[in-house]
């Protein structure tokens, strides 16, 4: 015997997914009075199986799931429709959630669940204090320097394990109400809203800095709430294309220093001041899995080199031109763009390397042995302990910003000046933020610019001098992260 064909819909994002059938599919959230149904699956006659001796039931759908049900779909005369507009209070009702149908649509049903959670757990608004919370532990990237930052403006911090906030986040907040979360990369904030959702019910600001390829960190997002939560992004060239996608809220934050780790009190690491110093990784880690099943072949490699050679360097924006890229979201396929993006920005890496001369020194992985034989190889080196005195020792330290943000910068483009060293970067159109005439002796466009650029730097150490106080000043006064806090607080005003 044949099974019947499922009903299938495009969810919110866009994918085709089947509507599963049976009483197992609805879940009981409790509650007192007139039984809700939050949607009413495949078969509504299986939903009015459950309270067989019920005379009325209501319901709620979301409208996308309605527009797309097939004629011959009918509901039991027993079900009365609610309409979600003015917002209806869910409090009322012994509510029964059809549980596909929040993965489906979960920017629809989650904000609804939200506030019946915050209202049913007693969440109140009233008692914030002036709180916020970091998800992340204290090795995460940024949390120690946005730590101090917030403390230096008068906030008290609280860093939130990713999957505690997740997980047990009602807990968490009859224990405090915080003013502000703040998410690096989304850590903390779950694919489908509902984390973000409660955190907005419950009075809370809620922002986002995506300081990697925000593409690249919205693939594994399914649902469409992103859009609704206040983005930063460290490379400016991404607002408009987010805004295309649907963001509406974004704002350019670019990355800076936190004094109390580099600064020119730092005791310079010895025996560097000759040499040419790079410090960082030839692949960042669990790359492998990231970019599975993405390729980057023969004639890929040729194009990348081609366009170095003709002082171009192959960053996101030129492989999405080339590969001829209309959506970046949603799905995972952004990620074959950045692979081969990636691949470009080590041999960009590695070309500006060979070109450094004699006197190089690297610290990083065993992975540059490969493409740096004859160079001085040392292991990678504590951010918060070592770095800063490599920073402040080494006669030049060399940059290479990622080409996964076309006009993003580093944080050797503000660790660097403020422990006093003297930088010499690839350059990028993030760059902008600082004042011309410090960049003129400071930047290099194409790796063969690099003999050059390291022989003048080193025939003129009075004016190497200068640019280092110069750059010093300049980064102390407007690019550290306590000049982010304030941005970041009005952003969210």
């Amino acid at each position: 015997m044949q099974r019947p064909e499922r009903i299938r819909i495009k969810n919110e994002s866009g994918q085709q997914q089947s509507l599963p059938e049976g009483d197992r599919y609805f879940q009981d959230l409790g509650g007192e009075g007139e039984i809700l149904f939050l949607g009413l699956g495949p078969n509504p006659s299986v939903a009015a199986q459950i309270f067989p001796q019920a005379k009325n039931l209501y319901y709620l759908e979301c409208p996308q799931h309605s527009a797309q049900l097939p004629e011959g779909y009918t509901i039991p005369s027993r079900f009365k429709q609610l309409n979600t507009e003015p917002a209806i209070d869910l409090s009322g009702f012994r509510v029964i959630l059809y549980t596909p149908g929040k993965r489906l649509f979960p920017s629809f049903w989650e904000p609804l669940l939200a506030k019946l959670t915050v209202k049913r757990t007693g969440v109140m608004r009233k008692s914030h204090s002036k709180t916020i919370w970091l998800p992340g532990d204290d090795n995460s990237l940024l949390i120690p320097e946005l730590c101090h930052a917030f403390e230096s403006e008068g906030f008290s911090y609280r860093v939130i394990d990713p999957d505690a906030m997740r997980k047990n986040l009602v807990s968490l907040l009859h224990s405090e109400l915080p003013e502000l979360v703040l998410s690096v990369n989304f850590n903390g904030l779950d694919n489908a809203g509902e984390t973000y959702f409660i955190l907005r019910e419950a009075g809370i600001k809620v922002a986002v800095w995506m300081v990697d390829n925000p593409f690249h960190i919205l693939s594994g997002i399914k649902s469409t709430y992103w859009r609704k939560v206040p983005l930063m992004v460290t490379d400016h060239w991404f607002i408009p294309v987010l805004e295309e996608h649907g963001a509406q809220k974004v704002e350019h934050l670019p990355l800076a220093t936190d004094p109390q780790i580099f600064n020119t009190g730092v005791v310079p690491y010895p025996a560097l001041e000759e040499r040419t110093v790079f410090v960082g990784r030839s692949s960042f880690p669990a790359k492998d899995n990231f970019f599975s099943g993405c390729a980057f072949n023969i004639e890929d490699e040729k194009a990348a080199l081609k366009a170095i050679e003709n002082a171009t360097k192959p960053n996101f924006e030129w492989w999405a031109k080339r590969e001829n890229i209309e959506k970046l979201w949603p799905g995972r396929e952004v990620r074959s763009t950045g692979y081969r993006t990636e691949q470009s920005g080590l041999l960009w890496r590695i070309l500006s390397l060979q070109k450094a001369g004699s006197e190089l020194t690297v610290f990083g992985d065993d992975g540059w042995r490969q493409y740096l034989p004859d160079a001085d190889i040392r292991p990678p080196v504590d951010y918060f302990t070592i770095l800063p005195g490599i920073y402040a020792g080494a006669g030049i330290n060399l940059n290479m910003t990622s080409p996964l943000l076309p006009c993003g910068l580093t944080q050797r483009n503000f660790d660097v000046w403020a422990a006093g060293g003297f930088l010499l970067s690839d350059y990028t159109p993030g760059l902008s933020i600082f004042p011309e005439e410090l960049l003129t002796y400071c930047t290099f466009k194409t790796p063969a610019e690099l003999p050059v650029k390291i022989e003048f730097i080193k025939s003129n150490p009075q004016r190497q001098k200068e640019l280092s106080k110069n750059w010093h000043e300049h980064i102390m006064k407007e690019h550290t992260y306590k000049n982010r806090v304030r941005k970041i607080l009005n952003f969210l005003i």
